[in-house]
């Protein structure tokens, strides 16, 4: 069906912006991200109506098998933002998939992009504190990379925003 309608991978739904690897990624089908893939690594890069790559979509998911396989072939996912500038790693954090943080702090690409601030000013370290996710917030709060004492825009650092619930 691919070949028959090549240009099909790319188009885009009304509703959400979503193409068809955004829809394999949600639905964790690694064996269809890949057949994508194959055909263009170029629609691994493309952003839905809310700027969430694939990469985004199964990291808020935790579909740690279709995040590896995105990054194996396009690493420079990783670097994507969304419309709130977060990275994969943030919607990781937030939706609370310790595998898909461990992956992603584990993946070079991702090194430099450990601390990225979104449009607030939060860090992944922020995020797991202000949502109390205590596992996730030791994972980071471990890692020698993270800024324990990056600020966010009001002015607080992630242990500013922790309260033991």
């Amino acid at each position: 069906m691919l070949d028959n309608f090549p240009e099909a991978i790319f188009e885009a739904d009304r509703d959400f912006g979503w193409i068809p690897l955004h829809y394999a990624a949600h639905l964790d089908n690694v064996e269809v991200v890949k057949l994508f893939l194959e055909k263009d690594t170029s629609i691994a890069y493309k952003k839905d109506k809310e700027g969430m790559s694939a990469l985004h979509i199964s990291a808020n998911e935790g579909h740690v098998n279709v995040m590896r396989t995105l990054i194996t072939k396009c690493p420079y996912t990783c670097e994507l933002l969304d419309k709130k500038s977060r990275t994969a790693l943030h919607l990781a954090v937030k939706s609370g998939k310790e595998d898909a943080v461990a992956i992603l702090l584990e993946e070079l690409a991702f090194r430099d992009l450990i601390n990225e601030q979104d449009e607030d000013g939060n860090t992944p370290l922020h995020l797991a504190a202000i949502n109390g996710l205590y596992p996730i917030l030791m994972m980071l709060a471990d890692d020698k990379r993270v800024d324990n004492v990056a600020m966010n825009k009001k002015g607080m650092i992630a242990a500013d925003n922790y309260s033991i619930r």
